[in-house]
């Protein structure tokens, strides 16, 4: 486990059965070109595709329950509640089971967490931006492909900031001159490699996925990407990736 104000990470996240399901599981799941009019995407960011939304009940005692029995006994498998039925459990079971090591960046005053998949072939980016903390207290990417070369790109980028800087959630879709130039007066962070079966866990810091490069060929970035919500579900859709 390695952390820091802005981000923690856990390596070898899954066990390798539930690692298998999960990367089977995105061979088959219905997944769209993610909306240009939604998130932090740009023109630029080539074509990444998401999937369906899955998110776990209200916050309470029976969270320690949920996270030892993949959803517990009652079989509720409605569309878009954990449990789903689908290899996205293992996530979410895994996340729940790791919420009190998680408080340090995350904080403990959520509600849900939610799940989905993304897919990053080529090409394809995710552009600076932030998550909005009035709404999420952090947000979570587990890297499902089975391999990866330091050569691909993909890399998930986080500013430096202070927790006092005003930093916009995202730029304008359009005119992001302003957006850059905040970025550039702090002009450092680090990067984290999307490294199979890696969890990162992430606070509010402005962080952006770098381009996946064509040398990774028909290699894809495989991830799944939720939020740690503070309230009741007004959206779904997530911008992690």
């Amino acid at each position: 486990m390695k952390n820091s104000p802005a981000y923690l990470i856990i390596d070898d996240f899954l066990d390798e059965e539930a690692w298998t399901d999960v990367w089977t599981m995105l061979q088959f799941a219905d997944l769209a070109p993610v909306a240009r009019t939604d998130g932090a995407w740009k023109l630029d960011d080539g074509a990444p595709l998401g999937g369906d939304v899955i998110v776990t009940p209200a916050r309470d005692a029976e969270i320690a329950k949920l996270a030892e029995t993949e959803g517990g006994a009652d079989g509720d498998t409605r569309q878009g509640r954990f449990p789903s039925g689908t290899a996205l459990d293992h996530v979410l079971a895994a996340v729940l089971g790791e919420a009190e090591s998680l408080a340090s960046v995350v904080g403990t005053d959520w509600a849900h967490i939610t799940a989905r998949p993304y897919i990053y072939p080529a090409g394809s980016a995710l552009s600076w931006h932030g998550d909005d903390s009035a709404h999420y207290t952090g947000a979570f990417i587990y890297y499902a492909h089975p391999h990866w070369n330091a050569h691909w790109g993909g890399e998930l980028l986080v500013a430096e900031t202070d927790p006092e800087d005003d930093v916009p959630i995202m730029a304008h879709r359009f005119d992001d001159e302003e957006y850059s130039q905040l970025l550039l007066e702090r002009g450092a962070g680090r990067f984290i490699m999307p490294k199979p079966n890696r969890l990162v866990v992430l606070g509010s810091a402005p962080h952006m996925v770098t381009p996946v490069r064509a040398a990774a060929g028909s290699n894809v970035r495989a991830s799944i990407s939720g939020f740690f919500l503070r309230g009741p579900i007004t959206d779904l859709i997530t911008d992690n990736g």
